[in-house]
């Protein structure tokens, strides 16, 4: 009997260490698309209502800027929230960059387009993995029925740690249980020193495309539109938090 109690405490000890080998030696693969989300603080007195960053949807626009190529693609949202106070929105929305998709293009092409933007040349998500629109004010201008009105929202805008003001309208739901909100805003990626291929850069020699043996008509189709377009559908949580 003291023989096979030793056995099997051999076996065990075996069996352990195999296991603790096993998980050294497993490498966790970080999603992207998976961002956990969390409450923002709230240092209003009014209730906040939650985001939902599932079924929020947010698009990117851009291409060339003397060529036709447009390309485009999906971004999601990491958390958010808003404070409604007398119809007047407050609050802050979270981008997860690592998330950033095309749309346009096919797989292999579609993926190095990605891989590109994901860069230092451009938004450089492995140090700067969100990007936030931090709402500051808004007015109504339209009252457009069916609790929707037309609203100019105010705010600031953080991209690789810069941040801008912007403005933008929107169509937004304030009286229905779930809030919405849909609508698009424009944005200069030289404001967040997103410079790859500028077109402020088009007329300076010491820029690399300017440096090649070609004329400057096909240099200019090498130029990347400055203008970056952003589309969103906001969808809230039903019901609201107190503080």
């Amino acid at each position: 009997m003291k023989k096979v109690l030793i056995l099997i405490s051999i076996l065990s000890l075996s069996y352990g260490q195999a296991l603790n080998r096993s998980e050294e030696e497993l490498v966790p693969v970080e999603r992207f698309d998976i961002m956990p989300t969390k409450i923002i603080e709230n240092n209003s007195s009014s209730p906040v209502i939650l985001l939902n960053q599932n079924q929020s949807k947010f698009a990117w626009k851009g291409g060339l800027k003397f060529g036709t190529t447009k390309h485009d693609g999906n971004l999601k949202m990491q958390n958010g929230n808003i404070t409604l106070d007398n119809n007047k929105i407050s609050g802050e929305v979270v981008i997860n960059m690592l998330s950033l998709t095309n749309s346009d293009l096919p797989a292999g092409s579609g993926e190095r387009l990605v891989g590109h933007l994901r860069s230092a040349d451009f938004f450089n998500v492995e140090r700067f993995p969100t990007a936030k629109l931090k709402i500051q004010k808004s007015r109504i201008i339209e009252k457009l029925g069916d609790g929707n009105y037309k609203m100019i929202i105010d705010g600031d805008m953080t991209i690789k740690g810069v941040t801008n003001p912007i403005s933008f309208e929107a169509k937004v739901n304030l009286d229905a249980d779930i809030k919405t909100a849909e609508g698009k805003f424009i944005f200069n990626r030289n404001d967040f020193n997103i410079q790859y291929r500028s077109e402020m850069h088009l007329e300076d020699p010491k820029t690399f495309w300017n440096k090649l043996q070609t004329t400057r008509d096909t240099a200019k189709d090498k130029v990347i539109r400055d203008e970056i377009e952003i589309s969103f559908n906001i969808i809230s949580m039903p019901g609201m938090l107190s503080k």
